[in-house]
């Protein structure tokens, strides 16, 4: 049967053309905006004549004002440092929600996060000429990393960025600290790592710590307070950096509204006091949060909740006058050109902030014009430098807003009374806000004909496989595959990626990677093509002579409408529920067409086992009470949680090991390890370390049974794939937590149910009639919905926020593992896409589990069906993947589509990945075990 290692090289094949379709479509949709290297040059006040002009050497004659003054009346005249400057402490409490910082003493029993700050209150009765205490509102993603981006460029950040946040680059724009640096200024920083790897080289101390273990609420706050208190005491350093992690960790593990909240709350209000009470007369105290959270603990998104963090400020002489409320809500890309002009620098170059005056020190008139001056012409420069470097901009609103820019730096010499000033300030601060509202539209700009050669290549690839797997008759499969076909056509793609790599080294061609995609993907879909016409007669006879029944035509239908209602924002907010429904009617049909009380009760266990996931099914914020009465934590197990967890594990080890042969004893020591890791790490009289060893057993374990997979016997492909989807099953069960574990058992339950009700379908006619009914595509596309309904079965929702990063740190801390970032990817893929890899691999059983009494068949048409079967579930995926990349389309300019429709395409996406490898992994087991005599399973 040489022709089986050709069925696993045209899975290869496929997968490749569906990844690399929708790999081409991100590279359209998730644009990140041009970075530029400009950086923003000041000259001294010093060396500014009487006429404001700049001199090699200032006389004296005139004062700082009147030079000012003559600076404005040169609207062409370079950006001016600020004459004075005081040193800034910068505290980051990271998840600092606004709601934090307020008191309320009428509250008879207050929340666990509320009343816990009344430093901030009790300073603002006491003093409020020297504080501020603002909204600070953050943009979308809000993930830390993007924050920290955002703050100190003061630009924007874009979706594409979030995927870096366990990977940080050094950041190329101009931003804070390279300002303090060009004026000879020293930084400190203390906290989170995330600033070492984003800005290194650039610190006079730094004590940096790795800030991902959100289990640990307490070592970074506690070696960040051994530092700070000396640190403030110093006069070596003009910015001070604390990036704080307890309030966001206890909101990952715990949720805002829980005793834990209320200690790093309470510690944080003491911490204050004491920093406040020792603060330097020269310094001014800058108390951020970088976004907020949501009512479970988790942020990333753009909820209210998860944008809205806290802004406070503190200053022993005084701010200047401000009239504005309480509270008001500021933009955080104000940060870094308002840390700059107290610093006495000017804004970063990519800044599109507006310098904060309320929190600035008491200045003379000219001086506040100066600052305003300063950042319209460094907004000024960037607007003309991005508009010759991107034409995403249009030319005439590009002139419009740098006249508007012009005119304000041209009336600013005007300027002379308060009342005149105070009209001017909010002049300027509506101009940059339109600016940079400009700027958020115009960098979600798509390349929308990358975008629509992605979807032309994703529906190539789909359309022509759909044919082949549903119109080639099984008999002729095996003779196709057996030809010249799959070794011509990847021959022809290595012929495109060489003329592509020889076009590009010529530089005739200047994107290597989409000339590849494109070239491979239509050559592709030309083979494919030629296929179908060659084999066009048999296919129109299959079509001509088959007679689908209900069951087949509703599977289908179902399939593809749960893909064509993915437009819907509503739709997607409720899929899970959607999903099983469908998965649920389509097996309640086919026990039906079967008519056996053993199959109908069959189907009853099978309703049963999707009943019990319910309360196991997460919530999205759009969904109301759900999501505020939402508590579950993949990360806290209850007494209760744990006895289903290992109740559960212990039911299939025992039931599974009745069936199994020597491959089993394995997966039954993996069993072991894992109730032992959950038994042994829980409550707080746990032991975190001997658990964690405990799981890094059980995973040895799972990846020595694999290998062990490769040894060959003579009983077929069935045992190695029930051992396979049995060790994903406990792979399932360690990355989801005590919490969620049975979960993933009554995900191999439902399978269970649907593979003994497919192996009755049609069993009393002839074999190749029996099987072509249990390699059909409704099979197929019934395995297909419900692996995707155990993404929603086993807790997860398509939302950013949603996505518990527990998973990562259960078998130990990641940087201190070998290859600790790959380990942490690879656990959080199985963590999140599990259930489709363990379904994907499991998918050739749909086709060798049989009774006893089946008709056989012969191997090389049985070798075929596992073959079709595998392609079909993958086309199944692709269908829901092309489906999601054109909604994202259609709604590029949609309200949701950060917080709803992108979402969704990524996560479908990494469901497509794993359903293509799994069902890769599947077929290659089964090729690798397949013997030419035929066995009943």
């Amino acid at each position: 049967m040489k022709e089986k290692w050709n069925f696993i090289l045209y899975l290869l094949w496929f997968s490749y053309l569906i990844i690399s379709a929708v790999v081409m479509f991100g590279h359209g949709f998730l644009l990140s905006r041009k970075t530029l290297s400009d950086v923003s040059e000041c000259v001294p006040l010093s060396s500014i004549g009487c006429d404001g002009r700049e001199i090699s050497n200032s006389t004296g004659g005139c004062s700082e004002d009147e030079k000012i003054r003559a600076i404005l009346l040169n609207p062409d005249s370079p950006l001016v440092c600020p004459p004075r400057s005081q040193r800034v402490v910068l505290i980051l409490v990271d998840a600092l929600r606004y709601d934090f910082t307020e008191y309320n003493a009428d509250l008879e029993n207050p929340l666990q996060y509320q009343n816990k700050l009344p430093v901030i209150t009790n300073l603002l009765g006491k003093w409020p000429n020297r504080t501020r205490v603002f909204r600070f509102m953050a943009d979308p993603p809000t993930t830390t990393l993007q924050r920290i981006k955002a703050l100190v460029t003061g630009s924007l950040p874009t979706f594409v960025d979030v995927s870096s946040n366990f990977a940080a680059m050094e950041i190329q724009e101009d931003n804070i600290l390279d300002q303090i640096l060009k004026d000879k200024h020293r930084a400190i920083l203390l906290g989170d790592d995330t600033w070492a790897r984003l800005m290194p080289a650039r610190w006079h101390r730094k004590h940096a710590l790795y800030s991902f273990h959100t289990w640990d609420l307490d070592t970074v706050d506690t070696e960040v307070d051994s530092k700070i208190y000396n640190e403030l005491k110093k006069d070596d350093w003009e910015l001070l950096v604390a990036h704080y992690l307890g309030v966001d960790h206890a909101g990952h593990r715990y949720g805002p509204n829980h005793a834990e909240m209320a200690r790093k709350l309470s510690e944080t209000n003491d911490r204050l006091e004491k920093i406040i009470e020792i603060l330097p007369a020269d310094a001014i105290l800058y108390v951020i949060g970088d976004h907020g959270m949501t009512e479970t603990g988790d942020h990333g998104g753009e909820s209210k909740a998860e944008r809205t963090a806290a802004w406070f400020s503190y200053y022993p002489p005084g701010f200047r006058a401000d009239d504005g409320a309480i509270g008001k809500e500021v933009q955080q890309t104000n940060l870094a050109a308002t840390v700059s002009a107290a610093l006495g620098r000017p804004p970063p170059a990519p800044s599109l902030g507006y310098v904060e005056l309320p929190v600035l020190p008491q200045m003379t008139t000219a001086g506040t014009l100066l600052c305003l001056t300063n950042n319209l012409k460094q907004i000024s420069k960037y607007l003309l430098r991005y508009g010759e470097e991107s034409q995403q901009v249009s030319l005439d609103r590009l002139t419009q807003l740098l006249n508007a820019t012009r005119t304000q730096i041209d009336l600013a010499s005007a300027v002379y009374s308060e009342l005149e000033l105070r009209h001017y300030i909010e002049d300027v601060r509506l101009l940059t806000d339109n600016i940079r509202n400009v700027f958020r539209e115009v960098w979600v700009e798509f390349d929308s004909l990358s975008m629509l050669r992605a979807l032309l290549l994703l529906l190539l690839a789909i359309f022509f496989n759909w044919i082949i797997s549903e119109g080639v008759p099984i008999e002729r499969i095996p003779h196709v595959f057996s030809s010249s076909f799959v070794p011509s056509g990847l021959i022809g793609i290595a012929v495109c990626i060489g003329v592509c790599y020889t076009a590009f080294t010529l530089e005739m061609l200047s994107d290597l990677e989409h000339a590849i995609f494109l070239s491979t993907g239509l050559i592709s879909g030309v083979f494919t093509c030629m296929l179908v016409i060659m084999h066009w007669d048999g296919i129109t006879q299959k079509w001509y002579e088959s007679h689908p029944l209900f069951y087949e035509r509703f599977a289908r239908t179902a399939l593809f409408a749960s893909a064509a209602v993915l437009v819907s924002n509503s739709y997607i907010i409720e899929e899970g529920a959607v999903l099983s429904f469908l998965a649920l009617s389509v097996i309640g049909l086919i026990a039906w067409n079967v008519r056996t009380i053993k199959c109908l009760g069959l189907w009853v266990g099978f309703g049963v086992s999707l009943a019990l996931t319910r309360p196991y099914l997460g919530c999205r914020e759009e969904q109301g009470d759900c999501w505020t009465s939402d508590s579950k934590n993949s990360s806290n197990a209850s007494r209760a949680a744990l006895v289903l967890a290992l109740g559960s594990m212990a039911a299939v080890v025992s039931i599974a090991r009745r069936y199994l042969d020597w491959r089993g004893y394995g997966f039954v020591i993996a069993g072991i390890f894992s109730c032992a890791h959950w038994a042994v790490g829980w409550g707080s009289l746990g032991s975190p370390g001997r658990s964690k060893m405990l799981a890094r057993g059980a995973w040895l374990v799972i990846v020595c049974t694999f290998f062990l997979l490769l040894k060959r016997d003579s009983r077929g492909a069935t045992m190695p794939l029930i051992i396979a989807g049995l060790s994903l099953y406990v792979a399932n069960t360690l990355v989801l937590g005590a919490a969620f574990a049975p979960t993933a058992g009554l995900a191999l339950l439902s399978g269970l149910f649907v593979l003994n009700i497919v192996a009755m379908i049609k069993t009393d006619g002839a074999g190749k009639s029996a099987l072509s009914s249990r390699y059909n595509s409704s099979i197929a596309c019934l395995w297909a919905l419900l692996a995707s309904y155990y993404f929603y079965g086993s807790g997860h929702h398509a939302t950013l926020g949603h996505v518990s990063w527990a998973a990562v740190f259960h078998a130990g801390d990641p940087a201190h593992l070998v290859y600790g970032h790959a380990l942490s990817a690879v656990l959080m893929f199985i963590s999140l896409f599990g259930m489709p890899l363990m379904f994907g691999v499991t998918t050739p059983l749909l086709a060798l589990w049989s009774r006893a009494g089946a008709t056989p068949v012969g191997p090389r048409t049985q070798m075929a069906a596992v073959f079709s079967l595998c392609l079909k579930f993958s086309l199944c995926f692709a269908v829901r993947m092309f489906a999601a990349a054109l909604s994202a389309t259609i709604h590029c300019r949609h309200l949701m589509i950060w917080g709803v429709f992108t979402p969704k395409l990524l996560f479908e996406f990494g469901a497509c990945v794993a359903a293509l490898l799994g069902s890769f992994i599947g077929a290659t087991l089964t090729a690798w075990h397949f013997t030419t005599q035929h066995r009943s399973s």
